[in-house]
């Protein structure tokens, strides 16, 4: 049999040209033993066991087209007892197909007598043993049949004698018998050991051994274990057959040619690196072990794997999952209501709450859907391919769209891309229309802006993050552009920026534009300043380029980082004109700006010592006074809590204060004041430094240039 291509059916083999389990010369060897053993005299009864799946249908229909080869007067009657509803239908079911084999030309008489058969054998049905020396007065029982035209003995030697007459012997062919219900399972061993045991008439039961072994033990025939049971059906069956198990190479070569033929027919790629099918590949063997059991999972795989398109799922991961479906159901159903722990993202939250990190979850209860023994380490090793989690030293990626990724995870149950997530290909369409020059990039823009529900532009922004920050690769991320930047930078602005206990929409924003500038390529700073320009807030300007400058992770060349460097200096003398603007307004000054960024930055990159002269000119003209300035120095922080956030004083940053004060002034020799600690006026914040500013205790810094790309 060839590796199904499209929409596979479980249906046997009919004929040896399709064998490609190398069972061919089994039927032969089998075929011939049929037609040997056949004697006149009495009824052989042949059994083939093998596992559910492991082709024994297929083995059974080899062994029927042999037979006829090999020896054409025998007829094959096919008795499916499992099709019946009771006892009374399976006697009549057995001599219906047993007549049915017979030749049509000469065997009406014989029909005629195996009917007057059914007649009399199936009221009595129920009160014959199955062994034992009971069978004998079963025998006498049959043949004192009150009200019978015709004794059971009479009938059986009558139709033995006009079998014998045909000269054609028949081979009555039973498959699945492990299907039956014990009740069912007993008529039938029934009619083989007496009933049916016409000679001539010889018997093929295939059947699943083990299965079998357990109906037995719950039917009322004595069998109380499995080795009684065995010893029970040596009675039955004179020839056990035995379909070969699949060997480990045969399943390797299914699996693999399935698969590439899978993905060949998809238009799917393969990861070559991905090698985590070979890390399962004993778990696989285990349960892997019947023809069915593979081609079930290639057909499953067939269904689903369209369903999504190949970079928004892994495709390995995938797999590993329809395993799983198949194998262990119940396992794979409790997966979406672990997901915070096989994510790693409950690990996430306790270390944040500060619980600690190192408690193990009770993998043993996750486990419990799988029954004990070696069919749970193998889904245990599936779990820890899938779930690196699982295996504390494992070092397995956990990068997108890996199952084990909490904003992909429910990709793989629903099986498409769900309401609360994005996909990837839109986020990179958003991507390359951005980057092209001059775009105006409004799929970046609609997807920063749209938020359709809750969480939505974190998702966003968390999957740009995702694609250029410095850990990644940036495999199939578009290459940074100056108009990638302009388009992001003018969005800052619009992301929601309120305080939050983690990082708000506006800071990943910020982290994003501060990851496209490590991976900026050559540009002039006069282009970045334009894109840069493009968010008018001086104040996140200068904090994504303290944050780019101040990196570990020098840009990706030294004409970059010119035009950082360039920028900064730029952004300095902006502020140094913004600083001077706001401190002559003095209490009237905007609350929500943010002059000590303003000053940070300056000391960092720009000119304070030239700023500070302006600065202490102005003072002595009287336009503001040492206390205003101070009052820029004061820090404000935001409480949360359910409520809007609120702000708070603080503390007082002397040595940046320093930087920029006066060397004398009547404000170091005041005492300290109690403030409102919630009032965040200048006024307020002007009467908090009093007792806390303190003269500069050294010569303040003179204007220096800006780190080098090796001090960063």
């Amino acid at each position: 049999m060839t590796i199904p291509q499209q929409n596979w059916i479980d249906e046997p083999i009919h004929c040896k040209d399709k064998d490609t389990l190398q069972r061919g010369h089994l039927a032969e060897q089998a075929a011939l033993l049929v037609a040997s053993t056949h004697p006149w005299e009495a009824s052989v009864v042949f059994g083939l066991t093998g596992p559910w799946g492991s082709g024994k249908t297929s083995m059974v229909e080899l062994i029927i087209e042999e037979l006829k080869e090999r020896s054409p007067e025998w007829r094959v009657a096919r008795f499916t007892p499992w099709a019946t509803s009771d006892a009374t239908s399976l006697m009549s079911e057995f001599f219906a197909a047993l007549a049915a084999a017979l030749p049509k030309d000469r065997g009406d008489s014989v029909r005629r007598v195996l009917g007057a058969c059914a007649t009399v054998a199936t009221p009595w049905l129920n009160l014959v043993p199955v062994v034992g020396p009971a069978l004998q007065e079963s025998v006498r029982l049959l043949a004192d049949a009150a009200n019978q035209q015709k004794p059971w003995d009479e009938a059986f030697a009558e139709a033995s004698a006009l079998l014998r007459e045909l000269n054609t012997p028949v081979l009555v062919v039973a498959d699945d018998i492990d299907r039956l219900q014990s009740d069912e399972l007993v008529a039938l061993l029934k009619v083989v050991r007496l009933l049916g045991r016409f000679p001539g008439v010889h018997y093929l039961l295939a059947y699943d051994e083990q299965t079998l072994t357990e109906n037995l033990q719950d039917a009322s025939v004595g069998v109380a274990d499995a080795d009684r049971a065995r010893l029970f059906m040596e009675k039955i069956v004179q020839y056990p057959l035995t379909v070969p198990p699949l060997l480990t190479h045969q399943m390797h070569w299914r699996l693999e040619e399935g698969l590439n033929a899978l993905f060949e027919d998809l238009g799917r790629s393969w990861d070559e690196n991905d090698d985590r099918i070979s890390d399962v590949l004993q778990s696989f063997e285990s349960q892997l072990n019947t023809p069915r059991s593979i081609y079930r999972l290639l057909a499953q795989l067939r269904h689903y794997l369209p369903l999504q398109k190949q970079k928004e799922v892994n495709d390995v991961d995938l797999i590993l999952l329809t395993f799983l479906h198949l194998q262990f159901p119940d396992l794979y159903s409790a997966l979406p209501r672990w997901k915070t722990v096989l994510t790693g993202a409950q690990q996430e939250l306790d270390r944040f709450a500060r619980r600690r990190g190192d408690i193990q979850p009770e993998w043993d209860e996750l486990l419990g859907f799988v029954r004990e023994g070696d069919s749970r380490q193998d889904a245990r090793k599936v779990l820890e391919t899938l779930f690196p989690v699982l295996n504390p030293h494992s070092m397995g990626n956990r990068s997108a769209p890996r199952v084990c990724a909490p904003d992909y995870f429910n990709r793989y149950f629903a099986h498409t891309i769900p309401q609360a997530d994005i996909a990837d290909t839109e986020i990179l369409s958003a991507l390359d229309q951005a980057s092209a020059p001059e775009s105006d990039g409004q799929l970046l823009v609609a997807l920063l802006t749209e938020n359709s529900y809750p969480g939505r532009i974190d998702l966003v922004l968390k999957k740009l993050r995702t694609l250029y920050a410095p850990e990644s690769s940036g495999h199939g991320a578009p290459t940074v552009t100056v108009d990638l930047i302009r388009v992001v930078a003018g969005q800052l602005g619009t992301l929601e920026h309120t305080s939050r206990m983690l990082s708000s929409p506006r800071d990943q924003g910020r982290y994003l534009l501060t990851d496209l500038l490590e991976r900026l390529p050559p540009t002039s700073p006069e282009k970045l300043e334009e894109a840069l320009a493009a968010c008018p807030d001086w104040v996140e300007r200068a904090q994504i380029l303290r944050l780019a400058l101040s990196s570990k992770r020098a840009p990706a060349s030294p004409q970059a980082f010119e035009a950082l460097t360039a920028a900064a200096t730029s952004l300095s003398e902006e502020i140094s004109r913004t600083l001077l603007k706001h401190l002559s307004q003095r209490d009237k000054a905007e609350l929500s700006s943010s002059p000590f960024t303003g000053f940070m930055f300056i000391r960092m990159f720009g000119k304070s010592s030239d700023l500070r002269e302006r600065i202490l000119t102005r003072i002595n003209q009287g336009l503001f006074t040492a206390e205003d300035l101070a009052a820029r120095f004061v820090t404000i922080q935001h409480l949360i809590g359910p409520r809007e956030p609120v702000p708070q004083i603080g503390d007082f940053d002397q040595d940046l204060f320093a930087a920029y004060a006066p060397p004398r002034d009547m404000l170091y020799s005041r005492s300290m004041e109690a403030v409102e600690m919630s009032n965040a006026s200048w006024a307020n914040r002007r009467t908090y430094t009093r007792g806390r500013a303190q003269p500069p205790t050294t010569p303040p810094p003179t204007n220096g240039s800006t780190p080098s790309s090796g001090d960063i």
